[in-house]
């Protein structure tokens, strides 16, 4: 089922010697065009084919009101402007890498250019299911939104001229990740750097206990050639390498030789930046940060923006070497 979604308010800019002559479809949502003096009319505004998960259909949305959706997902709206600002820029520009019209590659699932599934894209919730969310405080967080957005309106990252993979994630422990070692790949823009101000995040250091037999079961089910047993495992169990970052890359158990990422899928960790401390009482597993720790910290976004950076800041900071441009000029090519 697909269904096409209209934004709850349409803003406009004010327009000099401008005369609205039509309102026009665009993929199932309505956008006005204007005619300037002398000008050509302005692009059509892009829209998203997004596969919501939780109902199982295709929704065709507005860029800009499927952005409001993503942000209020992946950062509190609690967060200072410039933090929600950046983003809102990095979902933007996450987002255009994965629209044919600027050259990128879609999600694809269900013929849709994105999902509502944050462990494929971006985490989306509707903009009706967050004011219920926000409860009294919905009109005032609904308005930083919108201001984040209106104020970074059509802004990218980019990279050589093109969208960046802008990743992010909630928070670093101290230090954010080279993409190469996490996902093997080297991206210029996507390299370790210090991410001060965290301390107070959310899930910045856990600890989890186990017991012995308990350890070795769910590590044996996940990896059923480590042969793992409780009794021996100080001598099965070696941490033997870790990233810039701090997290850990590679580890011993028993007879395999797994990667600091699959230890956390295997014991759903908050993060592979983790010790490892096995003694006659049980395991115990502690861990710093939360996500991959590739691209933009949101918790360092928001130390940034309190101690009085920008978003142009705070993206520089964590994209290294990177550039702002508008959508309008990637369309224009």
């Amino acid at each position: 089922m697909r269904k096409t979604v209209f934004p709850v308010a349409l803003r406009l800019p004010a327009l000099t010697l401008a005369l609205l002559v039509a309102v026009a479809s665009v993929r199932g949502c309505f956008a006005l065009r204007a005619l300037r003096e002398e000008e050509p009319p302005p692009a059509e505004a892009p829209t998203v084919a997004l596969y919501d998960a939780k109902r199982g259909e295709v929704l065709d949305l507005p860029l800009e009101e499927y952005l409001f959706g993503v942000v209020a997902s992946e950062m509190p709206a609690s967060f200072p402007a410039a933090a929600l600002e950046a983003q809102a820029v990095s979902a933007r520009t996450y987002t255009a890498k994965r629209l044919a019209a600027f050259g990128g590659k879609p999600c694809g699932r269900h013929g849709a250019d994105l999902c509502s599934d944050s462990s494929c894209c971006q985490a989306w919730r509707s903009r009706e299911e967050h004011m219920e969310r926000w409860g009294d405080d919905a009109q005032f967080y609904a308005d930083k939104i919108e201001r984040a957005l209106e104020e970074t309106l059509g802004v990218v990252a980019l990279y050589g001229g093109k969208p960046i993979d802008a990743l992010y994630f909630s928070n670093s422990g101290g230090r954010t990740e080279d993409a190469a070692d996490v996902f093997g790949a080297d991206v210029p823009y996507l390299v370790s750097v210090i991410s001060p101000g965290e301390e107070d995040a959310s899930h910045y250091e856990d600890s989890f206990s186990y017991t012995r037999k308990e350890f070795a079961k769910a590590l044996n089910n996940a990896f059923p050639e480590a042969g793992l047993t409780a009794n021996d495992l100080e001598e099965q169990v070696e941490i033997l390498s870790r990233s810039e970052g701090g997290r850990v890359t590679e580890l011993r158990l028993g007879e395999v030789t797994i990667t600091g990422r699959e230890f956390r899928s295997a014991l759903g960790l908050p993060s592979a930046g983790f010790t490892i401390d096995i003694s006659s009482d049980g395991v115990e597993v502690d861990t710093r940060g939360f996500g991959h720790g590739v691209g933009m910290s949101q918790y360092g976004a928001r130390a940034m923006a309190l101690d009085g950076s920008d978003y142009k800041e705070i993206l520089a900071h964590y994209y290294t070497g990177i550039t702002l441009g508008t959508l309008d000029e990637i369309a224009r090519g």
